[in-house]
């Protein structure tokens, strides 16, 4: 990811499930978020299924009386510093009210909510979400008008994920609905066993091919919307005074040739810059 552009990430637990499994995935990030030059923000999604043997119901109770209060716990020892809470919100998995008590609880421990929402069915997550003031709801294929309008009034970023629409054949978001209701729109690899795209201009090439953005939306997808859905908006995202010096040279005339391109961006990214650091330097000879 970092020799692709990426300069911070989020990472998600959720094939755990089990409390002890999950714990263990919020420490083997945590180790990775103190020792990779990547920024990583951590986020805990126990709730990502349901595991085998259990009703929802039931793994919506564990979620809430067992994990969470462990992870406040490891969280309060300072053994770990986890930022979000997502849950699956769809249809035969966590139901919208279910959802609403798991992410709920997460910020009552004061986690960020983001987390994914009217993807396969429509289940009002966006309203769902508007009414706790997510930071961010990603898929979105199947939302509502009125989550929409929702979703402008609460500020809740729109992350859309081209990959998993792309392998999944979904129906494209409205992604310009959100636009012209004043929603930030944002991009992501959804990077995980089921899509293995580790490379954000590849996203924001089908960003602009299969759901119609122009390049500087996809653009701005990727960077500053990006960074407002990771509650670092006012930090990240943009080459400006005062924010961190994250930024990629490239080798083109033009910035547009990073989205252009389909694939083989090592002949395009030269230099990857974290923190004022240049922490990946191409040995592509020209």
């Amino acid at each position: 990811m970092l020799k692709a552009g990426t300069t911070t990430v989020e990472c998600k637990t959720g094939y755990g499930l089990e409390t002890k499994a999950e714990m263990k995935l919020l420490q083997v990030l945590q180790r990775a978020k103190e020792e990779l030059p990547i920024e990583i923000s951590l986020t805990y999604c126990g709730a990502h299924a349901v595991p085998k043997g259990k009703t929802p119901e039931e793994a919506t109770e564990i979620i809430i009386r067992d994990q969470i209060p462990r992870l406040k716990n490891m969280m309060d020892q300072k053994l770990l510093s986890v930022e979000n809470i997502d849950v699956f919100c769809e249809k035969g998995i966590f139901d919208t009210e279910q959802s609403r008590r798991i992410l709920q609880a997460g910020k009552e421990i004061e986690l960020r909510i983001n987390f994914h929402g009217d993807e396969l069915n429509p289940m009002k997550s966006a309203e769902m979400g508007a009414e706790l003031n997510a930071t961010a709801i990603s898929h979105l294929e199947m939302v509502s008008k009125k989550g929409i309008e929702d979703m402008a009034v609460s500020g809740t970023v729109a992350v859309m994920l081209p990959t998993t629409a792309y392998l999944m054949k979904l129906k494209p978001p409205p992604v310009h609905e959100f636009i012209e209701a004043g929603v930030p729109v944002a991009i992501g690899s959804d990077f995980n066993p089921n899509v293995h795209c580790l490379a954000m201009p590849t996203v924001m090439n089908l960003a602009c091919t299969m759901f119609g953005m122009s390049m500087p939306e996809a653009l701005i997808a990727a960077t500053l919307n990006a960074a407002a859905s990771l509650g670092r908006g006012s930090t990240h995202g943009a080459i400006q005074k005062g924010r961190v010096g994250d930024l990629v040279i490239i080798n083109a005339n033009k910035w547009e040739h990073i989205i252009y391109q389909l694939g083989s961006h090592q002949h395009l990214i030269d230099i990857v810059v974290k923190k004022g650091k240049i922490v990946y330097r191409s040995t592509t000879d020209y």
